[in-house]
């Protein structure tokens, strides 16, 4: 069919259809619609840059083509990669354009995918395209996520940014497209919406138009039974794009199940596009496009030029892979990269570095994917919670919620010998959030490090002070080595009213106050103890994804809570992985998750008793 557009005469054919006027249709502007549309993509794209510096030729070949099948921008109904460039006006990388075009050919497209590959720009763009190059009305783009916040802050943002920027058709709000239909009457292009987990039914009664396009974004957590639930949409002309990380632990997810039938061959109406953040043209050198994106860009970046490069670079896989314990020479290849994530397939690097699906997750203490539950759970805002900024304390400047009343407590993790870090992280209520880290020779002088735990005990009594706390400031603090003399000092500073904090010295090394035989697992020392603490806090409930606690912690810290394994005592007891053998496979130690947990950890029964009107532990 390429024959049947002449690319040295279209701009001919053009200008004499131009001198009919605004909206005759002449037998020759019928003829090159109709071939353009039939034309393929290449020969078409060619065929609009001619047209390129003569605006009054392009716009009456759109409104042919508008004739004829009821859009403006129909030329590139079989382009969306062409779309993103022509008519967004910007640029995208090969895996990108993979996986733009194959929703064209396949009925469903699943992309399982690394961090920061750029997946949801890409997605973005796709719902522009969906619903700029379909007759209003003939389509409708439904968008979902596993929880709204991510339909409303992370996806819709790129299609708003995408409409505006190509000056589409229509208007667009938080999480909705509209655009006036051929009579002049508003409808629904695209919005978004989230089903509740286990609500087969939500997923009911979407299919209202000749065409349909799902865009599941965050894939990786939808629901089981919501995600098979999309099948029954399918029917017709249909399509579904899923697209998300590798859930870190979740064996056997809805994803996975979609991501596996794509790879078999045997299932071609599904397509499967692995985007390992090991393919970034930043970490591969592939060569990309000035970046169109940035505006204005003004010292001609490419994609994965810029500074910071937009896509991962070797600078981040190297921190990366020692982080989770898989460090290799900078020098080293990329197979070598693979290799050292499969001797230690720590779930995140299996995940967010290769975009596959871990299948040993179960190891950890506690798993990735419940740190990033936490971080993700929304500040509660109901009766009695405030801004920590609102409180009117000059020292407290967060913009997570707490609750009046809430415990206020400290964890302290003294550094080993003046090595390490030493860290002191604070609890407020279901909060936990950094206050403290340092490291150096002035951490080995015990004395030092109290005075500086002291100043957070009193900037912490005036924090429980605002907030009409009744019980007082608990502060737990790792007795070993230093540690002694860090506990000895705070002590004898409450003895002569320097502060009104209880302090707690916990000797994790020490077995348990208590033990249960019937328990499933069965802590061998306080610090397992502590660890298994924390991993019950942080475990989601099913109905909800989240756990009993929000982080609003660092990146290290919420690292290293991802970090130690499992294992078990001769006796049958749990263990956590050592700090000694976590250096051994090279991952540093995890002072600052300790710190938190400590924060949070309560080894000794909390008796609660009325003295003068107050409550005290």
């Amino acid at each position: 069919m390429a024959a049947a557009v002449n690319l040295t005469t279209p701009a001919q054919a053009a200008r004499s259809m131009a001198g009919r006027g605004p909206g005759v249709r002449s037998r020759e502007a019928g003829r090159l619609a109709d071939d353009l549309l039939r034309a393929p993509a290449p020969v078409r794209r060619k065929f609009l840059a001619t047209l390129k510096d003569n605006k009054r030729e392009m716009a009456f070949v759109f409104q042919e083509v508008r004739r004829e099948i009821g859009s403006l921008y129909g030329l590139w109904h079989d382009t969306p990669s062409g779309f993103v460039e022509d008519v967004i006006g910007e640029t995208v990388w090969s895996k990108q354009r993979e996986f733009l075009d194959a929703i064209v050919t396949h009925k469903r497209v699943a992309i399982p995918a690394g961090f920061g590959v750029g997946k949801t720009f890409g997605a973005g763009r796709l719902v522009a395209w969906a619903g700029a190059v379909n007759a209003p009305g003939s389509i409708v783009i439904v968008t979902t996520a596993t929880r709204f916040r991510q339909v409303r802050y992370q996806l819709w943002p790129h299609i708003r940014s995408a409409v505006t920027k190509a000056g589409l058709p229509g208007t667009v709000d938080t999480t909705q497209w509209k655009m006036p239909d051929v009579n002049g009457n508003e409808v629904v292009v695209a919005y978004g919406f989230t089903a509740p987990p286990n609500d087969e039914a939500a997923m009911q009664g979407i299919h209202g138009t000749p065409k349909l396009l799902l865009v599941v974004d965050e894939a990786g957590g939808i629901d089981k039974l919501i995600g098979r639930g999309t099948n029954n949409l399918l029917t017709g002309d249909a399509k579904l794009l899923a697209i998300g990380n590798p859930p870190m632990n979740e064996p056997g997810s809805w994803f996975e199940e979609l991501c596996a039938e794509g790879e078999d061959p045997e299932e071609p109406a599904t397509s499967t596009i692995r985007i390992a953040a090991i393919d970034s043209p930043a970490i591969t050198g592939e060569p990309t496009p000035v970046c169109k994106a940035c505006v204005p860009n003004l010292d001609g970046h490419t994609i994965a030029g810029g500074v910071p490069s937009h896509l991962p670079d070797w600078d981040w896989l190297h921190r990366t892979l020692r982080e989770y314990g898989a460090p290799v020479e900078r020098s080293a290849p990329l197979d070598e990269v693979v290799r050292a994530i499969n001797e230690n397939p720590h779930p995140y690097l299996v995940a967010k570095v290769l975009a596959q699906f871990p299948k040993d997750s179960g190891n950890r203490v506690i798993p990735a994917s419940w740190v990033e539950a936490a971080e993700l759970a929304e500040d509660s805002t109901g009766e009695g919670y405030v801004r920590l900024c609102d409180l009117g304390l000059p020292d407290e400047t967060e913009t997570f919620t707490v609750k009046r009343g809430a415990w206020v407590r400290l964890g302290v993790d003294v550094a080993a010998d003046g090595g390490d870090e030493f860290a002191i992280y604070r609890a407020i209520g279901d909060v936990v959030h950094k206050v403290h880290v340092s490291s150096g020779a002035q951490n080995a002088d015990p004395a030092r490090v109290a005075e500086r735990v002291l100043e957070e005990i009193d900037r912490a009594q005036r924090l429980a002070n605002a907030l009409g706390t009744r019980v007082p400031v608990r502060v737990k603090v790792d007795k070993n080595g230093l540690g002694w003399g860090v506990v000895g000092n705070l002590e004898r500073w409450a003895q002569t009213g320097r502060h009104k904090a209880q302090i707690v010295g916990v000797m994790v090394s020490e077995r348990p106050e208590k033990d249960d035989p019937g328990a499933v697992m069965r802590p061998y020392r306080k610090r397992d103890e502590m660890w298994l603490a924390g991993r019950f806090l942080l475990q989601p409930d099913p109905s909800t994804g989240y756990g009993r606690l929000r982080l609003r912690v660092d990146h290290q810290c919420k690292v290293q809570l991802s970090n130690p394994q499992l294992g078990h005592h001769t006796t049958g007891y749990v263990v956590v992985e050592s700090k000694e053998s976590m250096r051994k496979r090279g991952v540093s130690s995890p002072d600052r998750a300790e710190a938190a947990l400590l924060a949070l950890y309560e080894p000794y029964p909390v008796g609660v008793k009325k003295r003068r009107g107050l409550l005290v532990g």
